[in-house]
């Protein structure tokens, strides 16, 4: 993609934060399983950002219905 930051063409680098769907994860979990969102990358929120600038380009939020 183009970053419309600094106008080049970059392959967006990705991180993965805890958000709000982590969180209820781990509410439901509550009987000795509720740390397993935490280290999973599937229920943290993906952060795509520019390898150049490493500005935030879209954020992927989880949430219960994807």
């Amino acid at each position: 993609m183009s970053c419309p930051y600094c106008e080049t063409g970059v392959t967006t680098e990705v991180t993965f934060r805890v958000g709000a769907y982590a969180w209820l994860m781990c509410l439901v979990l509550v009987l000795g399983c509720c740390l397993i969102p935490f280290f999973v990358n599937h229920f943290k929120d993906a952060y795509h950002t520019c390898p150049r600038c490493h500005r935030v380009l879209h954020v992927q939020k989880r949430s219960c219905c994807s």
